[in-house]
């Protein structure tokens, strides 16, 4: 070989090397080539999946592909939990998790197959501080929490409050509710049909009252199907400013929701910060911005540590009272 000959094949071998090198970063430059998949634990038509789509759509504007959306209910959470922790951290597999994906549900289950804090990668938020509100039968003649508090412990055991499955924030909201508030009141979550079924069973009469955002109650509002009483928190809602505020009655009482948006663990952070670029560009968008206003959801966008750090100072506040109420799986 001459010295020409061999000087050459060294070029050729350092920047095959380089080549080699580079190939991951520039994989994650050009992120995404494909579309991407959002999971969410909940069923198609609900508020959180209608938010979801619309900000899917805007997502795929923003990053130059398409994101689909993909229901997976069942399990408190679970099952589409399990199936974002178990997907490639590529970052074409997310998860839309409800607050009690976050809270209720690592704390109340023994064997889960996956940790939401290990095995996830907050990617950033869509929604925070959502109010959950007390609503009640007009027909039982109550205006107030106060009221309600007074009716319930002087018929005990009889008053019934339906809610959302098992496991969610609004059966969870109930039980820390007769718990804290010493309500001996029923509790009956609803895991076929969810807060739809409870207001259809308080129109028929076999329910008192369910707990519920406002957008899973406006239908029924504006029908005076229910009457709204009580918001779990210890400030005014501003669209409700005259409901009673129940965490004024029992201090320290505060049950809000929120929706973040989760990668798996190991996701690269580029892809991270990508990803995190678009979803808070759709949520400036004037459609997501109509959208969320119309279902009264607050919109909030946050960066991954934000994200991180939020989720985790809720789960320092939710985990003791979960143990509390025994809501573990034994």
């Amino acid at each position: 070989m001459t010295r020409f000959s061999f000087i050459a094949s060294a070029i050729a071998s350092l920047l095959a090397a380089a080549c080699g090198d580079l190939a991951p970063a520039l994989a994650q430059d050009t992120f995404p080539t494909r579309p991407i998949r959002i999971v969410l634990p909940l069923p198609a038509g609900s508020a959180p999946d209608v938010l979801t789509r619309v900000v899917a759509e805007q997502l795929g504007r923003n990053l130059g592909q398409q994101v689909i959306v993909e229901n997976r209910p069942g399990g408190g959470g679970a099952i589409a939990a399990q199936a974002v922790a178990s997907a490639p951290p590529d970052g074409y597999t997310l998860l839309l998790g409800v607050s009690s994906i976050w809270t209720i549900l690592p704390a109340q289950k023994n064997k889960l197959a996956f940790d939401v804090n290990r095995d996830f990668t907050q990617v950033g938020m869509i929604v925070g501080g959502i109010p959950i509100h007390l609503a009640v039968s007009p027909k039982l003649g109550v205006r107030s929490f106060t009221e309600f508090a007074t009716l319930a412990r002087s018929r005990p055991g009889e008053i019934v409050v339906g809610t959302n499955g098992a496991g969610t924030l609004p059966h969870f909201a109930a039980l820390a509710l007769a718990k804290m508030g010493n309500l001996p009141i029923t509790v009956v979550p609803y895991n076929q049909g969810g807060t739809t079924a409870a207001i259809s069973d308080i129109m028929g009469g076999r329910v008192h009252g369910t707990i519920e955002a406002i957008s899973g109650l406006r239908g029924a509002i504006q029908a005076g199907d229910v009457k709204l009483i009580g918001v779990m928190q210890d400030k005014p809602d501003p669209l409700f400013p005259d409901v009673s505020t129940i965490g004024t009655t029992i201090r320290g009482f505060s049950m809000i929701g929120f929706m973040s948006v989760a990668a798996p663990a190991g996701t690269p952070d580029r892809v991270v910060r990508r990803l995190n670029e678009g979803l808070a560009a759709a949520l400036e968008t004037q459609i997501v911005r109509q959208r969320f206003d119309e279902l009264s959801f607050p919109s909030q966008s946050m960066t991954p540590a934000e994200a991180t750090a939020f989720v985790q100072n809720e789960q320092k506040r939710w985990w003791p009272l979960v143990e509390e109420l025994d809501m573990r799986a034994k």
